[in-house]
Order: structure tokens, then sequence, then C-alpha cells
């Protein structure tokens, strides 16, 4: 039975899924300029669920205009006008793959942002600059705090009037909520310096104006690259914390974008870096040269080699310690490190982010007999992509970037 375990039920506590496979939140560029999604989501969504997905997590969607990320196309739930929008993507989806539940991602950037694509001051659990970002922060107030967590809130009861079968709470990667559960970025000395305390607003918040059966995942970072901040036992810790709030499943992944490429392992391609970040394109050709030929290679020496599913072990500690159902995400291409996650290693789901880019179809291929592993060549292109205005595509399947 080990390799048809993929193919099981799984009950959460508000809903059962059809099977163990989830496509993790995954940036689509489908937003316009205002954060509207555009019918071409629907379309990708509706390609996911023909896949076989059991459930699908949106790409992260900004719960307020200040939170907003890097990308200048992503999508937004932070105004009412924008529930019929995503209540046609849903419906997209849902005509395809009528037993594929959908959940909305909600988050904030916090720091992990810049004012020229805001238009707002860059803001953050405190004053402490990202160094990928390099952006001034300024440290949040008691008042800020609060109408960040009714932004949460409201995203989500508008989530729910959109047909959203639940809600994923961005707690990971370095934005605002890990912001605040992190000791690196959290230097506060107020209420706040209880580093879940943010989260556990946010999470109450939600339950109040979505209801006590309405489906809520959250994603952690289980650690991160520095060694003042999250270790496992604080990730088990916080989940240990928030149990009242009965979160359907924990999604467990790594890092934050101080080192982008330690969340989302494989190739580094820096000349698709500098053509296409904004961060980085605007360097002169000059310094680029430079920066290639004597300080790439200590550069690269931060990011961490891709294995086959690097946060599994991460994962079944977090599982062991808090008995809650646990989802991983990372480097899951073959058909056998999923099977083994679920069988082996006791965790509750799979979540897959480039093998789906690569494959919308590949749970279904897996399923059937007609592959055992992903053809995503891990060139990393579609990471890179994100930051400029494409949207969501394959580029080393098919062929090389142009």
């Amino acid at each position: 039975m080990k390799e048809k375990i993929l193919f099981t039920p799984l009950k959460l506590r508000h809903m059962a899924l059809k099977n163990r496979i989830i496509r993790s939140a995954t940036y689509e560029g489908w937003g316009d300029s205002a954060g509207v999604p555009q019918p071409g989501l629907g379309e990708l969504y509706a390609d996911l669920g023909r896949g076989g997905v059991g459930g699908l997590i949106t790409g992260f969607v900004f719960v307020a205009a200040e939170g907003r990320a890097m990308q200048k196309r992503q999508c937004a739930m932070d105004r009412d006008e924008l529930i019929e929008p995503w209540r046609w993507i849903v419906a997209k989806a849902k005509e395809a793959a009528p037993d594929m539940k959908i959940f909305m991602q909600l988050a904030h950037a916090g720091r992990q942002t810049c004012k020229e694509i805001t238009g707002r001051p860059v803001i953050g659990a405190s004053s402490k600059k990202c160094s990928y970002f390099r952006q001034r922060v300024r440290s949040l107030t008691e008042e800020e705090i609060c109408r960040i967590i009714d932004d949460f809130s409201w995203a989500a009861n508008r989530a729910r009037q959109a047909g959203f079968d639940g809600v994923q709470i961005h707690a990971a990667h370095g934005y605002l909520i890990h912001q605040f559960l992190s000791p690196w970025t959290n230097q506060r000395k107020d209420r706040w310096a209880d580093r879940p305390l943010f989260l556990e607003q946010v999470l109450k918040g939600v339950r109040e104006h979505c209801g006590s059966n309405f489906p809520l995942l959250v994603k952690l970072s289980a650690s991160e690259d520095v060694e003042q901040g999250i270790h496992v036992s604080d990730t088990i810790q916080t989940i240990q914390h928030l149990k009242p709030f009965e979160v359907d499943a924990w999604e467990i992944s790594y890092g934050t974008m101080e080192y982008a490429l330690n969340i989302i392992r494989g190739s580094v391609p820096m000349d698709a870096v500098f053509k296409i970040n904004p961060l980085f394109s605007g360097i002169p050709k000059g310094v680029r040269w430079i920066w290639k030929k004597f300080l790439m290679p200590q550069y690269v020496k931060k990011f961490k080699p891709f294995s086959e599913g690097y946060n599994i072990s991460a994962a079944v500690e977090i599982k062991k310690q808090t008995q809650e159902i646990v989802m991983v995400v990372g480097g899951l291409h073959s058909a056998a490190i999923m099977q083994d996650s679920l069988a082996v290693h006791g965790l509750d789901a799979v979540s897959l982010c480039r093998p789906l880019i690569c494959e919308p179809d590949l749970p279904e291929k897996i399923r059937s007999g007609v592959a055992d592993r992903s053809a995503c060549t891990k060139c990393n292109l579609c990471l890179i992509h994100c930051d400029g205005m494409e949207s969501l595509r394959c580029y080393g399947k098919g062929g090389q970037e142009t």
C-alpha cells in the first residue's frame, strides 16, 4: 500500500482532501497593477485541478497595500471589490475539478518589500533592515499592528465570501508574521516581544470573522539562516502554543528572503538575476563583471545545495512533538520521496511547487504510473522571473530562457 498512500483521502479538522498531494503557494504573476486577479489565473488553477492535486493554495495575496511584495503582479484581497473577480477564479477552478479544495494564502510582506513598489514607508516588527532588500524599516506602532491583524481577518472573510474552501496564513519566509516569530527580527520591548502573539491574534481574528469551522492552514519556516533566528524547537513551541485555534494543517518550509535560494534550492542563475531582478538590474555592467569575477564564488557558498526532501527531517520532528497535521514542502521531486514522507516518516501530506510549474498534471501521471519523477530541472528560472513582469511558466523543461 505504500505506493497508494499519496492517493488516500486526508481528513483535516474541518474538511477532507481527496488525496495528499497539495499545490504549495506559488507566485503566479496574474494580478494587474491594482492586484486584481486576471482570467489567466483561473485557467492555471483549472489545469492544476485537472492534473490531480487534492488541494491548491494560491500564490501569496496581500492583505494591505503597504504589505504588498516586490513582485508587481501580485494579487490582492484588501478590499471588497475583489470578491467578485476572485469568485470567478474559484468557479473556473471548481468547474474543472469540483473535488479539489482551494485555499487563499494571505500575506503581508513587512520589511521584505520596497518603498518604490508600495508607495509607503517600509515597516516591520522592528526597525532591523533586511540585507536583501536594503530598505530603511520603521517599527510598527501598536495601532498599526492591530489594524494589520484586522486586515488579515477581513481578507479571510472576503476569501470565504468568494468561495474559497479555506485560507492559509503565510507565517514563513521572512514575511511580517515570520518577523514577529523570529528573535532575529523581533527586537521589540512591548507586549509584541511575545513572539507568537501576533500570529495568535491573526488566527483569533480569522476565527472570529469566518467561524470556528472555516478551514485554516498556516505555513511556517521551521528554521532560518541566522543562528539568532528561529530554530525547530521554536517552531514546535509556536505550534504547541497555538493548538487552541485548531489549525487544520501546518505546512513546513524553511528560511527567509535574506537567503532566498535556500528556500527553493538548485541552480543559481545570476545572469538572469542581473537581467530581471529590480534590486540587481540597475547595477552597472562593469560592477557586475567585477562582482561575478571576484565575489560571486563567496556569495554562492551561502546557498545550501539541493537534496530531495530537504525539509522532511524538520517536519518529522515537528509532527512527533506536536501530533498535529503536518505537510512538508521542499525538494519533493520523486514519487518515492513523496510516498516515503507519508508511509515511512509519518507526515500527512506533501506540498509541491516547482514540479507543478513544470508539469501541472504530475499527480495524475504518478497515480496512473506514467511518471515516477518530476521533469523539473531545478534551473530556478521560474523563481527569478517572478521578480519581473512575466506570468508563471516553466523555463527549464521545454527550452532555455529567451
